[in-house]
């Protein structure tokens, strides 16, 4: 997006749910600015009974109307900043809601392309920079517009020539942030990129520290560092520096159009054409016509960065997904239409940009009940298969179907209950055993459970951690072994009782010690769902009914084990490789073979 900054109305169009609290903060506004008119107005008559030799009761009256008026103020200013804040707070949770709601609606071809970090800072930091705009400068823009008219309007009808001077200068105040609009959306534009980059790189050196350790290369990833964050220092005295030239300027212009006001008012007042009266309300309001603009200064000066996170969050919101939910009725009507769970691609070509394809025309079937693998070398395309069979992605052309339906007439929740997937990386989230194997059923009781943990072979596991289901695992499942987390996601797919199984490198990262114990739960999974293996280890796939090779995005081969061994093409070749590349254990688990189901 470019740096011009959004209007007010394409902010507001963010606040959803809360306009309702900006109006009445804005009418409570309008109370506090009408309370200073009326304290000026007290004090002038005070001001003009005491030097006429008024009736001290007359001034005390005045001088008690002009406390009411501070205490009154005081009130409401405290109730505003409660009615301000609540609004920011309804805005801020519900911008929450959307933007995981359009974060989930992209999926994973979006996180794929985009830093966590940034992506983070934006929907938690950005959303919450957005606070001062709505509790502050929204309201005070209307109360500026308002207060200062009629402020204006009011010494004029005392004294036209006064009236003028102080109009054209509040007019030229009010210009001044015009002037310097686009040079403070570049530099405010700059500063929010900046914060950006800083928080996605503090992320990765979170996420990364003990990959640096171990390389020795935590110095030069903390230079790095100190350079972004001195980029990001640059660019906020680069913003600031044009924010404060913006309030001096404003500054100078409201007190010298006050100043010059009251010279004129006392010039007017010897020459007879102004009254002492309006003299004393001339100097008591002159600088109360400047308020509100002065209110509203200071309030975009806090609200600023709130533009430029704004400017971010709204590109966020508009972005379309690539992968179109089908309308709920005819996503319903393809449910129905589902005829077993046999999974196709036919003639699919697909590339995450343009005009260079990782898959090229793959056409490959996996028949309802058995086991298809396929295999290739790294980057031939196996994931991508995977993730397309998910939908997650879209194929730029032929159709994936399941069930003979196209995946693209199903509902996203259709296809999800229908597919069970254990990925090379498994993710858990920091909090008990529990709450991470209910991912795969949320109403699943303790007999389930238990029974999912027996078929995945995660038993003494349970009988390990010292509070059983209640116990924490940490962040990714930090306190487990690789082992034991790829036993735990083959219990959540257990849970789902999804008929179709996806296994996506699932034992690649594990030694041939650990493989073998998650391969047998694997193969217990497996026993009557469609399964679709990806490996790289070909001693994982030597039992299934059909093996696809994969290369350069095109199908090579297809066959049985033993038919692609007697051919002697890709598939015997890259079993030779593995065979030649691997150690003396390594070698004995690529030839091992297992019982077939």
């Amino acid at each position: 997006m470019g740096t011009e900054p959004p209007t007010v109305s394409a902010m507001l169009r963010l606040a959803t749910g809360a306009r309702r609290w900006i109006v009445l903060s804005t009418g409570l506004s309008l109370i506090i600015t009408a309370t200073y008119v009326g304290q000026g107005i007290a004090f002038a008559l005070a001001l003009l009974r005491i030097l006429q030799g008024g009736a001290w009761a007359d001034v005390l009256g005045l001088l008690l109307t002009a406390v009411a008026m501070v205490i009154i103020r005081a009130g409401v200013t405290w109730l505003r900043e409660s009615v301000g804040v609540t609004a920011a707070a309804r805005i801020k949770a519900a911008l929450r809601r959307r933007a995981f709601a359009v974060l989930f609606a992209l999926g994973p071809g979006y996180t794929t392309g985009a830093r966590a970090g940034a992506v983070q800072t934006m929907v938690i930091d950005g959303i919450e920079r957005l606070e001062a705009y709505f509790s502050k400068f929204v309201s005070q823009l209307l109360v500026s517009v308002l207060g200062a008219a009629a402020i204006l309007l009011g010494l004029t009808m005392i004294d036209p020539v006064v009236g003028v001077i102080l109009t054209a200068a509040a007019l030229a105040i009010a210009t001044t942030p015009l002037l310097a609009r686009r040079l403070q959306a570049e530099r405010s534009s700059g500063y929010w990129a900046e914060w950006r980059r800083l928080g996605a790189d503090h992320l990765d050196l979170l996420q990364a520290m003990t990959t640096l350790k171990l390389f020795g290369a935590a110095a030069p990833r903390r230079a790095a560092l100190a350079q972004r964050s001195w980029h990001f220092y640059r660019a906020s005295l680069s913003f600031v520096a044009v924010a404060n030239l913006r309030t001096g300027a404003m500054g100078l212009l409201s007190s010298g159009g006050a100043a010059v006001a009251i010279a004129v008012g006392v010039v007017r007042v010897a020459d007879g054409a102004l009254s002492a009266f309006g003299l004393l309300l001339v100097l008591l309001l002159a600088r109360e016509a400047f308020r509100p603009l002065e209110e509203l200064q200071k309030a975009y000066h806090s609200a600023y960065p709130a533009v430029a996170a704004g400017r971010a969050i709204q590109g966020f919101l508009a972005e379309q997904p690539t992968v179109k939910a089908p309308d709920p009725e005819l996503a319903a009507a393809a449910g129905r239409r589902v005829r077993g769970e046999a999974i196709e691609l036919r003639r699919v070509t697909f590339g995450y940009r343009p005009h260079l394809p990782v898959l090229r025309d793959v056409s490959l079937t996996v028949p309802e009940g058995h086991t298809v693998a396929i295999v290739g070398r790294s980057g031939a395309g196996k994931s991508t298969v995977v993730s397309l069979i998910q939908r997650f992605l879209d194929p730029d052309s032929g159709t994936l179907t399941l069930g003979g339906v196209d995946l693209r007439e199903l509902s996203p929740a259709y296809l999800r209950s229908r597919i069970a997937v254990v990925a090379q990386d498994t993710y858990l989230f920091h909090g008990t055993l529990r709450d991470n194997l209910l991912l795969g059923r949320p109403d699943a009781g303790a007999g389930r459970l238990d029974a999912a943990l027996h078929t995945a072979g995660a038993t003494d596991l349970l009988a390990r951690l010292p509070d059983g289901y209640d116990s924490i695992i940490g962040e990714r499942g930090s306190t487990l072994s690789g082992g034991e987390r790829q036993r735990i996601a083959i219990a959540r797919a257990v849970l789902t009782e999804a008929p179709v199984l996806l296994l996506d490198e699932a034992t690649s990262s594990l030694d041939s010690a650990t493989e073998a114990g998650v391969q047998s739960a694997l193969d217990t999974l497996a026993r009557g769902r469609t399964t679709l293996v990806v490996a790289h280890r070909l001693s994982t796939v030597r039992w299934a009914d059909s093996i696809i090779v994969l290369d350069n995005g095109s199908v090579v081969e297809s066959g049985s084990h033993d038919e692609l061994v007697a051919r002697g093409g890709s598939y015997a070749s890259l079993l030779e490789a593995q065979r030649f590349d691997a150690g003396p254990f390594d070698a004995h688990a690529a030839t091992a073979e297992r019982v077939p189901r």
